[in-house]
């Protein structure tokens, strides 16, 4: 073969390769975590963060990520009714089980628990658990997020996820960091589903909010759900620090 041909030949290969690779990379499909989002309206900073960095100092604590793999986080609210919410992912169900029953069942958990009640306004504490339907890229490594809350009809769920999915293929370049749609499975009164995406700043957030909804895709994923969505509120949500026994 002429060395010119080849190296034409190798090079087509070498691109196509690439291309693979990123295509790979940008896959959207559920990652198969389950999460408590335990949401707070903190009355007392200070008291709060003391109780939260005791517990995770504990052995109890020590013993539910040994565990569970439970993965903890403590993120800020803003465009909510609560002021934060403290973030457990699991990998799956199973591991949550295991880290329910551990959690549930120490005497450092509970007395954390009971601090809420002179650092929180408890009448406003609920929580939800979800899981993951569809995520792209990973969540992690983004801190700040638009976190999107909504209802979908019954039986509606598998016709709005493919149309989000679409959407979010479409917008690939103009979204910077990770998204993902999530199923609100327990705590689901008033919202069945949440979207969040992430960046790595405010104004690069809202940036790529911007030029998402300034495409004719949104525009068409807009009008194919919006008889099946009702929208609750929109919350900007802010890292503010993980919990992993340091």
């Amino acid at each position: 073969m002429n060395k010119n041909i080849l190296t034409i030949f190798m090079f087509g290969l070498l691109l196509s390769f690439n291309s693979f690779i990123q295509a790979d990379s940008e896959k959207i499909e559920s990652d198969g975590t389950v999460a408590e989002f335990n949401y707070f309206t903190v009355t007392d900073p200070g008291k709060f963060m003391t109780a939260l960095n005791k517990f995770n100092k504990s052995e109890c604590a020590k013993k539910w990520r040994d565990e569970s793999g439970a993965d903890t986080s403590l993120w800020s609210l803003r465009g909510s009714g609560s002021s934060h919410f403290i973030l457990v992912v699991y990998e799956n169900w199973n591991e949550m089980e295991k880290g329910r029953a551990v959690f549930t069942s120490c005497a450092d958990a509970a007395m954390m628990i009971k601090s809420f009640q002179t650092s929180t306004d408890t009448n406003r504490s609920w929580n939800w658990i979800s899981e993951n339907a569809l995520a792209g890229r990973n969540w992690q490594t983004n801190s700040v997020f638009s976190k999107i809350n909504f209802k979908v009809d019954e039986g509606r769920e598998l016709e709005y996820a493919a149309a989000w999915k679409k959407l979010m293929n479409s917008q690939l370049d103009n979204v910077p960091g990770s998204f993902g749609l999530n199923t609100i499975s327990y705590g689901n009164r008033y919202v069945s589903h949440m979207v969040y995406l992430g960046a790595d700043s405010m104004s690069e957030l809202s940036k790529a909010l911007k030029n998402v909804r300034s495409t004719s895709d949104f525009a068409e994923f807009a009008s194919s759900v919006k008889d099946i969505r009702v929208g609750v509120n929109t919350e900007l949500v802010q890292y503010v620090t993980s919990f992993n026994g340091e």
